[in-house]
């Protein structure tokens, strides 16, 4: 069927033109940085170190300089529900208790954010629409890119909403869109905000109906160009694969089909208003359909897609999938099957509320925390050092520019499943970690800095415990002994206080969550 003029493909500006770096995939980049990958080392061993060390550790004779050990249940939800400890992120928690933590978390509107909005205030795309960013930057358009890439790092640094920062960073790989499939660097800062952002402590019907109609899924997974007589499948098939009912179903082939021609007609506005949803009827499948065994009667229109929206939100599978990817993401790798049940009747039991699914992961025994480490992607692993470090980020694209290094950039995986979450993909890229904490260190990281003198200094500690100091300063203290020590004895050989911290960062025990 001809498209008629709302429904045109929407019109192309300039190619991007990324440097090659941009152009690269996570193990190219790798190979070209680390001439190989590292093994991760002995994690688990080390890591069982760890436990319980909070409610054990007994500090020195004499140093009185350090602070009294962390409480070890504040501290493990810290750790979840933020991007990395930080002492004043710590001291702020400590005052409330974990539980009024969680729920201040929870209520981002009411946290004071100002100073984090500050930073932002220089990007100008981010209050944009698409249009009017279409209008500004036509022949640049690594400049929204650009732009949306470094609000990441600065709300992960810097914002007080920590909670909503993690959440925004979990539902953007699991609706994930590469941000460098033209025509998307006009698009995806609008499914940012009003797509991800606005939803991401919301419901997840509420979040699955605004991503389905968000223009840069539709332009990203093909559903512009769906129309009645040539069903284009590429959503449908993600929505249950990806984003609904996962990989098991249960759904078939001929389900697919089905849900490609109820969504036919869901497009995009082209001009005047470029990026705003539309439904055009003229190019919708009217016929009868049939999906999961539900009869979708004739003549339904737009409703057809919202049938099966609404449907798939509804269905166990989905609460379960959805249950365990959250708990794989705030838990551990194999989170207690327990607790993942319990958020699904949680899912099933409130229409899908995230607020309320996230009170009983974030409320589970802290043993449940630790039993499992989580490795830290990098992201998590850079905003964690430069949180606790106190850095000073005059120009955040150097973070972005160590994070596409890491195999990490923002918005740059290419498929539609999103950044990984396991430690076979995390475990071997090590060297870019250590080669960024040293530099952050060294001063080598143009407009981004970290006093490693300053705040050895603040700590004062008497000689002989500075790896003590460091070990409060980056984590609170959850090193192991063993690492404590090796990092001490470190010390004690006359190197520089800049490679103190720099190998500080470099322990498993940091790497880990």
């Amino acid at each position: 069927m001809k498209r008629i003029d709302p429904t045109q493909t929407p019109i192309q500006s300039e190619d991007i033109q990324p440097s090659a770096m941009l152009n690269m995939s996570r193990r190219r980049m790798l190979k070209l940085v680390a001439g190989g990958a590292a093994t991760l080392w002995g994690q688990e061993q080390l890591f069982a170190q760890t436990m319980n060390r909070l409610a054990q550790r007994k500090l020195p004779a004499g140093s009185s300089s350090v602070r009294a050990p962390a409480d070890p249940t504040l501290l493990a939800v810290l750790n979840r529900a933020t991007f990395g400890f930080s002492q004043s992120a710590y001291d702020e928690a400590a005052v409330m208790g974990a539980d009024n933590y969680l729920e201040w978390q929870l209520a981002p509107e009411l946290i004071d954010d100002s100073a984090a909005d500050a930073r932002l205030a220089v990007y100008d795309t981010l209050t944009m629409t698409s249009q009017e960013i279409l209008n500004t930057y036509n022949m640049m358009n690594n400049v929204p890119i650009f732009q949306l890439m470094e609000s990441v790092v600065v709300r992960a640094v810097y914002s007080r909403r920590q909670l909503k920062e993690r959440m925004v960073e979990f539902w953007t790989d699991h609706f994930n869109i590469d941000i460098l499939d033209n025509p998307v660097p006009f698009l995806k800062t609008a499914d940012d905000r009003d797509v991800i952002r606005q939803h991401a402590l919301g419901t997840f019907p509420d979040l699955l109906n605004a991503s389905a109609r968000s223009a840069a899924m539709l332009w990203y997974l093909d559903n512009y160009a769906n129309v009645a007589g040539n069903a284009q499948e590429n959503y449908a098939r993600e929505l249950m694969e990806l984003h609904t009912l996962g990989v098991t179903g249960p759904y078939t082939q001929q389900d697919v089909q089905e849900v490609a021609r109820c969504f036919t007609g869901w497009t995009f506005q082209n001009t005047p208003n470029y990026g705003q949803f539309i439904y055009w009827g003229p190019n919708h499948d009217n016929g009868v359909k049939t999906v999961l065994g539900q009869v979708i009667p004739p003549g339904g229109g737009e409703s057809d897609g919202q049938t099966v929206l609404d449907m798939l939100a509804a269905h166990p599978s989905t609460a379960k999938f959805i249950a365990n990817k959250m708990c794989v993401y705030f838990l551990g790798y194999d989170p207690p099957e327990d607790i993942v049940e319990s958020v699904k009747q949680t899912y099933l039991d409130t229409n899908g509320d995230i607020k309320s699914m996230l009170r009983v992961i974030l409320r589970a025994p802290v043993a449940e925390y630790l039993a499992t480490p989580k490795f830290k992607r990098p992201l998590h692993y850079s905003a964690s050092l430069l949180r606790s470090t106190e850095a000073e980020i005059a120009n955040p694209l150097q973070v972005v520019f160590y994070l596409m290094v890491m195999g990490h950039g923002p918005f740059l995986w290419p498929r539609p499943d999103g950044y990984p979450d396991t430690i076979e993909d995390w475990g071997s890229s090590l060297l870019p970690r250590w080669q960024f904490a040293s530099a952050l260190f060294d001063g080598a990281i143009p407009d981004v800095t970290a006093d490693a003198a300053a705040l050895i200094a603040a700590q004062n500690p008497t000689p002989g415990q500075e790896a003590v100091a460091i070990n409060e300063i980056l984590t609170g203290g959850t090193l192991s002994l063993a690492e404590e020590t090796e990092l001490q004895q470190f010390i004690d050989s006359g190197s520089p206080t800049t490679d103190w911290f720099g190998l500080a960062a470099s322990v498993p025990g940091f790497q880990h969550y």
